[in-house]
């Protein structure tokens, strides 16, 4: 029998947020597919049926790479692509993350899909003159000129903007029959993007219309469906089991901390002005949000804030200067430690899966309020420690780059979310990415049913202690370039639906690796190679696929896909190629040519405008140590370096060998940069 699409009524209040440990939840497998397809309510009113061939549930990096493989794989297939904001593409374009996060073997272009390859050599060079990627431009200007362009390259793709999934049907079997979605469509006489997220989410989701927007509530139907929204909004109205925060007490469990996870960001863009305005607009004054800003910056400090994420370089690329015209994006102050973003919606006590109550999005929309009250609080920081007091009156928030009235990014910088459970209850699991397995020296676990590549540090942004305590296995790593399964790509009871993306069927810890730009991307290209390799060959389920590994495979590193599904040239890391100076340690170290091109002075060898270190100072990779005041601490045997290139390629002069439990002081005010900490180390 069908599940009815179904749209229940929820006005959600202000949700506690939690300061303390977080509760231990797990995922339940025991409701059977008829348990779930009985689960109705009362009908709200279909607007328009659209049938599709492969529908593409969206918002995020990897829904963009999803939608337009698809598309252009096969142009006789028609794909239907929902987009929560007005700019697809996800952190690339309306999360605010305008600077692409590289390992380093996805920057050789050889290792990267077709589409985003494109993408690369679209973006000249580095037009921000940011020093945290080879990539960093103003968001507006990549929807305009590739984003929306390559979308209408393909006639067969339907795009819904401003448009929210909120319920899912699927069959007995466990089939994807089709979503329900909200599509809004502003009102004449309103600012679109004028009241913060917190405000409109609810309403983004509600199928009524109200005072900013005209609704159409969408029945996509479709053959063939795609996982890859932000907030998993497919999954958690699916019925499906699925995991959120993290897995505890061990990373194959499937109990998890469903409140303890990524540290989410509200970017913002600040440019510098050649005059004051005559009326200058008005910045609510945020504010730290409990976790207090750093002590003042020094002018080297707010400068490298300024440059690491400046998305538009108007004059002088030198780390140390901030010109008039320039766009720099901001997420280094604006984290937020003291809340957790994801309600737990697996609980009776906030909107839930098929059967619960009206689908928002599942977010504790007072964190969320908190975040951005975060955001202008360090925007205001940035203001009040400008080092040169002339430019306060000229510093002034970048509406263009933000895309909104209020000031922020279309969509907070998502980290993690709600994550699918394999088939078989397969995840990819971190082991397969680590350093330190030596069953391979250059890569991580090369899977036979490999169908993406993917290279980048664990990157976890730690929520306070006094929202939970992480487990013990959780410590960041240095991984190897990895490889990633299809069965990441398969979801359990639901034959014909991918996921891609941050939903993917994986672990918390893995997540953290696979969450960066290229990787999402990558994962999307399989995703939506993989629901045409469905339609073409008549195959019914995703376990078909997988029977089909071989031929999916060599589909995918076709000419119709362009996907690498083996790593080649540049897996080594770089080799050391001489020192520089870095400003935020003040400092001549050495480094290898990614750094060296984002240094002040791209020069080979210091000219003497910074000190060398010191037989007692050393570089120490923040993933190995703990940081406490003025000391750090090593959590597991590791190195100390002169240089941020790879340990492998630096000569024994450059390298000292040190226990867990080893402790340095810090030698600079500033406390990390490149991630790694300046220690003085007997």
């Amino acid at each position: 029998m069908l599940v009815r699409i179904t749209i229940r009524a929820l006005f959600l209040g202000a949700v506690a947020v939690l300061h303390c440990t977080a509760a231990t939840t797990s995922v339940d497998f025991g409701a059977s597919a008829s348990d779930r397809a009985s689960a109705t309510a009362e009908s709200t009113p279909v607007h328009q049926t659209v049938s599709c061939d492969v529908v593409v549930a969206g918002g995020s990096t990897a829904s963009l790479a999803a939608a337009i493989t698809a598309a252009e794989a096969d142009p006789t297939k028609i794909v239907c692509f929902t987009e929560i904001t007005d700019w697809a593409g996800g952190q690339m374009t309306a999360g605010g993350v305008p600077a692409i996060d590289f390992g380093g073997s996805n920057k050789n272009v050889d290792n990267q899909p077709a589409s985003f390859r494109d993408f690369f050599n679209h973006v000249q060079g580095n037009p921000g003159a940011c020093s945290v990627s080879i990539k960093c431009y103003e968001p507006q200007w990549l929807v305009e000129t590739w984003v929306n362009p390559r979308m209408a390259k393909s006639g067969n793709l339907k795009v819904f903007l401003r448009t929210a999934v909120v319920a899912t049907a699927r069959d007995a079997s466990g089939r994807v029959t089709s979503v329900a979605a909200v599509q809004r469509t502003p009102r004449a006489n309103v600012t679109e993007y004028s009241a913060p997220l917190s405000k409109m989410l609810p309403d983004w989701y509600a199928p009524e219309d109200s005072a900013s927007f005209t609704k159409t509530v969408l029945q996509l139907e479709g053959r063939i469906f795609i996982e890859a929204t932000e907030f998993g909004d497919l999954l958690a109205t699916s019925g499906l089991p699925y995991s959120q925060g993290t897995e505890s007490p061990v990373e194959d469990s499937f109990n998890t901390m469903s409140t303890c996870g990524q540290v989410w960001t509200l970017t913002y863009y600040m440019t510098l002005l050649a005059s004051a305005p005559a009326s200058p607009r008005s910045v609510p004054a945020g504010s730290d949000e409990g976790i207090p800003f750093a002590s003042p910056w020094g002018p080297s400090q707010w400068l490298h804030s300024w440059s690491w994420r400046r998305a538009k370089c108007a004059g002088n690329t030198s780390l140390l200067a901030a010109n008039v015209g320039d766009v720099t994006q901001q997420n280094l102050l604006n984290d937020l430690d003291s809340a957790y973003l994801l309600l737990d919606t697996r609980t009776g006590t906030a909107p839930s899966r098929a059967g619960g109550d009206r689908w928002q999005g599942g977010i504790n929309l007072t964190a969320l309020a908190m975040l951005e009250g975060r955001a202008y609080g360090s925007y205001h920081y940035m203001l009040n420690n400008t080092p040169d007091p002339t430019w306060r009156d000229r510093l002034a928030l970048d509406y263009v780059a933000s895309g909104t009235d209020h000031g922020l990014s279309k969509m907070p910088y998502v980290r993690d979310t709600r994550r699918a459970i394999g088939v078989d209850r397969f995840r990819l699991m971190y082991p397969a990415f680590d350093y330190f397995n030596q069953s391979s020296p250059e890569t991580g676990f090369h899977y036979n049913d490999t169908i993406a590549l993917g290279n980048y540090n664990d990157d976890i942004h730690h929520l306070s202690s006094s929202v939970c305590t992480y487990p013990a296995y959780i410590a960041n790593h240095t991984t190897k370039p990895y490889y990633v399964p299809f069965r990441a790509l398969m979801v359990g009871d639901a034959p014909n639906l991918l996921v891609a993306g941050k939903t993917m069927s994986q672990t918390f810890h893995a997540s953290a690796a696979t969450r960066l730009h290229p990787s999402e991307w990558s994962t999307g290209v399989a995703a939506g190679a993989a629901a045409v390799f469905m339609l073409q060959r008549s195959l019914q389920t995703t376990s078909d696929v997988l029977d089909n590994i071989k031929s999916f495979q060599a589909y995918v590193n076709s000419s119709a896909v362009g996907q690498p599904l083996d790593w080649v040239h540049g897996v080594l890391p770089d080799p050391q190629i001489g020192f520089a100076c870095w400003p935020a340690f003040a400092r001549c170290i050495g480094v290898d040519r990614s750094v060296h091109n984002a240094s002040v002075h791209n020069t080979t060898t210091c000219d003497g405008s910074c000190a060398s270190l010191s037989a007692n100072e050393w570089l120490a990779n923040k993933q190995f140590w703990a940081h406490s005041e003025d000391k750090i601490t090593a959590i597991q045997a590791t190195v100390l370096k002169k240089s941020v290139a790879n340990s492998g390629v630096l000569p024994p002069n450059e390298l000292k060998t040190v226990p867990a439990g080893y402790s340095c002081l810090l030698a600079s005010s500033r406390t990390e940069s490149l991630g790694y900490y300046l220690g003085t180390c007997k």
